[in-house]
């Protein structure tokens, strides 16, 4: 009994009954695999086949997995989240649980395995975490596609995470970086000048084209992003949405140079990764300011609106988030925030704190 591709690329199962060879042939290769287990089952000698039957064993974890990459994560996924999963899945679950049976693998396996990722190979939550979601979701996957009766990492526990604060320039910081890099390093300026007043990722600079700078309207669409694993220009953002940032005086006065681009030519036109990343940080040390990574650009610009009383919901938009919660992050620098709150607790000031009214205004705002 064996399983062989097609050339029209189907899966045909061929077996022997009663001497004579037969055929049967199949699109997707898991139709093919749980027929072929169904009539190697009938073949078995009764005692058996009811020994089996009481515990099916249908195909392993490495097989659906592969099939859940094919039909489910290259046709949802962005090319560096296909990489990913790719990645986890040769390096940390296949050698632990690829070669069983999906329906043998139990609860206590998966939480096994997070133990091991822990203390021998000494991960990171944070990275535990996102492996053994991976698993969840190719278990929860192949259960609502009738491959398993059950998901054993269903109910496993996350491994919490720690916050971390996250970093950012202050004002009087950006503007001494500013001056000092305009003219030791006029490119450097102009793409950090532009990113701390834009708020853009990376990927979203370095793939913004000429057409997405609207000089009519002084805005700037958002609806690309350059990916450094693929090595390219997709045309989405990591939100899957596009939005509109309006230009400052700042990066209006940079764009200006760019109005005579071809519309499918790279606003900033230079390699990223020796521009950038060789000077930004000598630049900075020089300057005497805070190192920051340049993402932090993307922090210092939603920070900053938030210390300028811009509303919750605004820096939300600005920032293209789809959840409020990851922009919450921001609110503790907002004016006045929390301000007052333990003055209850002095005697004969309880009824100076007003946190009720200002509480409701701003969830009026946002």
């Amino acid at each position: 009994m064996s399983i062989h591709k097609t050339k029209s690329g189907k899966y045909e199962v061929r077996w022997r009954d009663k001497g004579r060879q037969r055929s049967k042939t199949f699109r997707r290769k898991i139709d093919a695999i749980k027929f072929e287990a169904k009539v190697h089952l009938n073949q078995l000698p009764d005692f058996i086949r009811d020994k089996k039957e009481e515990k099916h064993e249908t195909i392993t974890f490495r097989e659906l997995s592969e099939i859940w990459v094919r039909d489910h994560s290259e046709v949802h996924n962005a090319p560096s989240t296909i990489l990913r999963n790719e990645q986890i899945l040769r390096i940390y679950l296949f050698p632990s649980l690829g070669k069983y049976s999906v329906n043998t693998i139990e609860k206590r396996d998966i939480i096994q395995l997070q133990a091991r990722l822990r203390k021998a190979d000494k991960l990171s939550a944070k990275t535990i975490n996102n492996i053994l979601g991976l698993a969840k979701k190719i278990f929860s996957d192949g259960l609502s596609w009738g491959f398993i009766d059950a998901n054993p990492a269903a109910a496993i526990k996350r491994i919490k995470v720690q916050d971390k604060d996250y970093v950012f320039w202050e004002f009087e910081e950006r503007d001494r970086f500013l001056t000092f890099a305009k003219s030791r390093h006029p490119v450097i300026h102009d793409i950090v000048s532009f990113t701390v007043n834009t708020g853009l990722r990376k990927g979203e600079v370095e793939g913004l084209l000429r057409d997405c700078v609207d000089y009519d309207r002084k805005e700037i669409i958002v609806k690309r992003n350059f990916c450094h694993k693929t090595s390219s220009l997709n045309e989405y953002t990591k939100g899957k949405s596009v939005r509109r940032v309006p230009m400052n005086d700042s990066v209006w006065g940079i764009m200006q140079e760019h109005r005579l681009k071809s519309p499918k030519q790279r606003v900033f036109d230079f390699d990223f990764e020796h521009m950038v990343w060789r000077h930004f940080k000598p630049l900075q040390e020089e300057a005497g300011v805070k190192v920051i990574t340049f993402h932090d650009l993307r922090h210092t610009f939603a920070s900053h609106l938030a210390m300028s009383a811009v509303s919750l919901f605004d820096i939300q938009k600005l920032l293209g988030h789809s959840d409020l919660k990851t922009t919450q992050r921001y609110m503790h620098l907002a004016p006045d925030h929390l301000q007052g709150v333990t003055d209850v607790l002095v005697r004969g000031k309880h009824r100076k704190y007003s946190g009720d009214a200002t509480r409701s205004s701003s969830s009026a705002s946002v």
